[in-house]
């Protein structure tokens, strides 16, 4: 009797080290990756968009507040015409840290799009409110415009 409970507190230990193991493991989709380059082309294929003006990564700071050294790669424009123009905003951060704080700045800019909007035009508020900002590893996207839901799918299927 007594084997058998030393052997059942043995592999009880044993799974309970299993468990707080896997509890460590990172298998979020923070480990996952977007080629942002393929989803611009991706977007400006399928949906047609017109006039794009790119955002290059060294004026993220002076357009978001985004620091040079959060970015890695980054594929960000606008289009010409409109009161609100589509806006694509894709940055891929150099960890998990960078993510956070590029995340915030996307959101800063949602923010105050929708400040702009409500008081301007209904329906590019009503719009950009229901635009989200998309996370995939360590690249961080929002898409303001009325064809979001299209890109948002792209940029989802996208994610690996």
């Amino acid at each position: 009797m007594k084997k058998t409970v030393k052997i059942l507190a043995f592999l009880l230990a044993l799974v309970s080290l299993f468990s707080l193991c896997a509890c460590g493991s990172d298998n979020t989709a923070t480990a996952a990756e977007v080629n942002i380059h393929d989803v611009k082309e991706q977007i400006i294929s399928e949906t047609g968009i017109t006039g794009i003006m790119d955002i290059p990564t060294n004026a993220l700071l002076n357009f978001y507040g985004i620091q040079h050294d959060d970015v890695s790669d980054s594929e960000c424009f606008s289009t010409e015409g409109g009161v609100f123009p589509d806006e694509i905003i894709m940055v891929t951060t150099t960890g998990a840290e960078a993510r956070d704080r590029v995340k915030e700045k996307v959101n800063n800019r949602l923010e105050g799009f929708l400040k702009q909007a409500k008081n301007y035009s209904p329906e590019d508020y009503k719009t950009a409110s229901e635009c989200e900002i998309l996370i995939c590893g360590d690249t961080v996207a929002l898409f303001l415009s009325k064809n979001h839901a299209q890109m948002e799918d792209i940029f989802r299927k996208n994610c690996k």
